[in-house]
């Protein structure tokens, strides 16, 4: 997780790229693709299944708008609007290895050209000029923070370039709401679960940049906020939150300084949960009372 923080953040993604996790193969045996109400895998279903499954992750989307799922890169499966859900067996996940799961909304073109990405001038211009810090991810930029790129946005190029929401939305996996799961780490006994945002300690107060920090606590100055969709997940057996090792059975981030996440990379939000063949999950996103913000007009 200390290593993502660092090395993930810049938004040149060729390295990004080269990973593939191996949710592609759910436990219906299909791959990406849109995935509907309930079910295991690609295609729509019936009924939602919203409730754990023993040895499976189970991903719903509770937002108004169609989520598109990418896992370190590659898409994975695209969420349908309103309780669209996809289950994946544990066993799919990379084994003993950090897997980061991204939601992406899916915004039509005249949604995009409503919220005017490029009025999200707080971001400072071209990335790697400002460091970014949590105020320009708290209203009123929660809207641009859920719906635009911010490795685009604010520089006067959405709306010439069609890339930074919509249709042609560049989701390159340098941004977005993380969800972060190690399944049978430390020798194939503890499951890792934990959220990152990156907000730092306040609004204004963003983490160490590198050099600074000691090389392990800090972040590059392209570093973004890694917040779009709010997020809870829960598991069916209870797991131990942090060094002060508090019983929890989840974890959620409603906005972007949310106390359940890291806020830098040696924060000490890690979640660890006993690996078991009878241990699920969900994860919702859009949990109830959560919504995201509605697209302009």
């Amino acid at each position: 997780m200390k290593k993502y923080f660092i090395h993930l953040m810049v938004p040149v993604i060729s390295s990004i790229l080269s990973f593939t996790l191996l949710i592609l193969v759910s436990c219906s045996g299909g791959g990406g693709g849109v995935v509907g109400n309930g079910g295991s895998g690609g295609g729509n279903l019936g009924s939602s299944a919203t409730t754990i499954e023993a040895g499976k992750v189970t991903f719903v989307n509770n937002c108004a708008v169609s989520l598109t799922l990418k896992s370190d890169g590659p898409i994975q499966g695209t969420l349908v609007a309103n309780v669209g859900t996809m289950s994946v067996a544990v066993s799919a996940f990379n084994q003993g290895a950090n897997n980061v799961i991204m939601p992406y909304p899916n915004t039509s073109a005249s949604q995009c050209t409503a919220v005017n990405c490029d009025g999200w001038k707080d971001l400072g211009g071209l990335p790697g000029t400002t460091q970014r810090e949590g105020f320009m991810w708290d209203p009123p930029n929660d809207t641009y923070a859920a719906y635009c790129n911010p490795n685009l946005s604010g520089r006067a190029i959405c709306a010439l370039q069609n890339n930074c929401c919509g249709p042609g939305m560049v989701q390159d996996g340098t941004y977005g709401t993380h969800w972060e799961f190690t399944p049978k780490g430390d020798h194939g006994s503890i499951d890792s679960v934990n959220l990152s945002t990156n907000y730092g300690s306040g609004p204004r107060t963003p983490p160490h940049l590198c050099p600074f920090g000691d090389g392990t606590d800090c972040v590059a100055i392209a570093a973004d906020i890694f917040f779009n969709v709010p997020v809870k997940w829960t598991t069916n057996m209870s797991c131990l939150f942090t060094t002060a090792q508090k019983s929890v059975m989840g974890g959620e981030c409603r906005t972007a300084n949310c106390p359940d996440a890291y806020q830098h990379p040696k924060d000490d939000k890690q979640c660890t949960c006993s690996s078991s063949s009878d241990r699920g999950y969900l994860v919702e996103f859009c949990p109830a009372g959560s919504p995201l913000p509605p697209t302009p007009g």
